[in-house]
């Protein structure tokens, strides 16, 4: 949730300027953005079809998130394709994003862990991602160009790639949350030891 969050918003914030930066015009740039995240709608609706037939998702995670990495390497190797580079990056980013809020209600037992798991998932994972564009421009102000921050992003994606496939198992998370005021249940209370 955190490494792709970071990627969409690194990738928002800062890619029209990157394209500009290697010869684009501010116009092409905003409409090569808006193309990216008009491919990510359409996969993003795409994903769920595949859900449904999946009941490992390790391959379809770790695929796309190894198509995220491409395009960050696509851009740190040949930004001049950046038509190209904002379709794979909507590819992957789409599929991404709804894998990982997916995620979240498939590998929770029930209602309350689904919620405990969002909340944890969200709150490390946009705060992750809050930073990514921080992080992004010092880097090119430090180095005075892409090349690092670029770099950075395909370390980000690398990382993703290898979370991908830990987090596609098709396993459930028992619940662990004890819900205010609840009673233990009979067989709760029989397991427990007694006075």
């Amino acid at each position: 949730m955190g490494l792709q969050s970071l990627g969409f918003y690194v990738v928002v914030t800062w890619l029209p300027q990157v394209f500009q930066d290697d010869g684009v015009s501010a116009a092409a740039a905003g409409w090569l953005l808006f193309l990216l995240q008009a491919v990510a709608v359409l996969t993003g609706l795409a994903v769920p079809g595949a859900l449904r037939w999946a009941r490992d998702q390790r391959a379809l995670a770790t695929i796309c998130s190894a198509v995220l990495l491409l395009g960050y390497l696509g851009l740190l190797v040949a930004p001049e394709l950046a038509l190209l580079w904002s379709v794979v990056l909507g590819l992957g980013g789409g599929a991404c994003l709804v894998l990982a809020l997916a995620f979240l209600g498939m590998r929770a037992q029930d209602a309350a862990g689904a919620g405990a798991l969002s909340a944890m998932a969200q709150s490390i994972g946009y705060l992750l991602a809050a930073v990514g564009p921080v992080v992004f421009g010092l880097l090119h102000g430090i180095s005075s160009g892409w090349q690092a921050p670029l770099a950075l992003m395909c370390v980000a994606a690398a990382g993703q790639t290898a979370v991908a496939s830990v987090a596609g198992r098709g396993t459930v998370r028992p619940t662990e949350v004890q819900q205010p005021g609840r009673a233990a249940s009979a067989p709760e209370r029989a397991s427990s030891p007694g006075p």
